[in-house]
């Protein structure tokens, strides 16, 4: 595609323009992250987002943007002239894969950059979801959520670790927190107390003589579907990979700091981290609800049978799991399922290896143990 065809927003910049611009921004003025700012902003550099905003007449005009960056809570774009903050306004940015993402909200901010170029803060009505848009992995330690209260951390946390010095530490770092800490120091005592109830699982990779995979697994067996996140110094890709096979679901380096540890505990405590719990958005009338609940019942077990194709690398019993997924989540009411199905069957069909796959697979994994059987109050 040619600079003369990309030029499709209110700047007239193609790729290497919006980033030659925005490198100098922020290079001039580096983003190093605020204590009051709720949700991390990541970079998300699209040369055109079509922005409507509404006039207090009733009246509405359509803008071509570029945006720079995106939160949970808002994206932040560029535009040509002046927006009024306050004015209410919606977003639909088109996407690399061909796809849009659409979105109501209003101008939060309006600086001006320089020249004709203005910088538009614009906060969601609703909050998205940056790990689905962007991929965020929790075992490369990338959060949405920048700024959390301690005290709003809640509930038990079993932590496994035969330290006293890093069971002290851990204490230490979270003594301000609303949590109840558990230690196990084993892992036999880490797998009882964690049958007994838990919101998360904290392990180190290495507990005494045993393994913290080993722990992972047999939790992710008895069926704990808690998040289970992992503390180890071995900051490499073959541990993090060996974690996302056994079922960890994020993963914390040494050492331990505070506000690393405060960050990973809340993405997941809070129901960001997963994303929080889904359910069927299947009608009470539709032909297929009675089917529903076999559905549910049945999914404990697809889970676990998927996890262990997963970690035996038996792509053909990954494939036929995901296969059948993909086909029964969206007419049950769970087309998100369904989509994450898709992805992981195509990674399957094009990569060279289920290992290839694995994010995509664990990723579906992370959201059928958010799936719960509740169904939504009437209005």
């Amino acid at each position: 595609m040619t600079d003369q065809n990309e030029n499709v927003n209110s700047l007239r910049l193609g790729v290497r323009e919006l980033n030659a611009l925005l490198n100098r921004i922020e290079q001039k003025n580096p983003d190093s992250g605020s204590a009051d700012r709720d949700f991390v902003r990541w970079s998300f550099r699209v040369v055109r987002a079509d922005l409507t905003i509404e006039h207090h007449g009733g009246s509405s005009v359509t803008f071509s943007v570029a945006t720079r960056n995106i939160s949970r809570g808002g994206v932040s774009v560029l535009h040509s002239a002046f927006a009024y903050p306050g004015s209410r306004c919606s977003i639909v940015i088109h996407l690399e894969d061909g796809n849009t993402l659409e979105a109501e909200g209003q101008i939060a901010r309006c600086q001006h950059l320089g020249g004709k170029v203005h910088e538009l803060g614009i906060k969601f009505k609703e909050q998205i979801s940056t790990k689905a848009l962007l991929g965020l992995d929790p075992m490369h330690e990338a959060y949405s959520l920048e700024h959390i209260d301690p005290k709003r951390l809640m509930g038990t946390v079993l932590v496994a670790c035969d330290g006293q010095l890093d069971q002290q530490l851990i204490f230490k770092l979270l003594e301000d927190t609303g949590l109840n800490i558990v230690f196990a120091d084993e892992i036999e005592k880490a797998i009882e107390k964690a049958k007994k109830g838990c919101e998360l699982v904290l392990t180190d990779y290495q507990i005494g003589q045993d393994s913290g995979t080993d722990l992972v697994m047999s939790l992710r067996a008895d069926g704990i579907d808690c998040p289970i996140l992992v503390m180890t110094s071995m900051n490499t890709e073959d541990v993090r990979d060996e974690m996302r096979m056994a079922g960890a679901s994020g993963f914390i380096s040494k050492p331990i700091v505070r506000p690393r540890l405060i960050q990973a505990l809340g993405e997941f405590l809070l129901g960001d981290g997963d994303g929080g719990p889904i359910y069927s958005v299947l009608e009470s009338d539709d032909p297929a609800f009675e089917l529903l609940t076999k559905f549910l019942s049945d999914l404990p077990r697809t889970i676990l049978t998927l996890e262990k194709s997963l970690h035996e690398d038996d792509r053909n019993g990954c494939h036929e799991i995901i296969r059948s997924l993909a086909g029964t989540a969206e007419p049950l009411g769970f087309p998100s399922i369904s989509a994450l199905a898709l992805k992981a069957d195509r990674a399957l069909t094009t990569g060279n290896g289920l290992r290839d796959a694995a994010s995509d697979v664990r990723q579906l994994i992370i959201a059928c143990r958010r799936i719960k059987a509740a169904q939504r109050k009437a209005a």
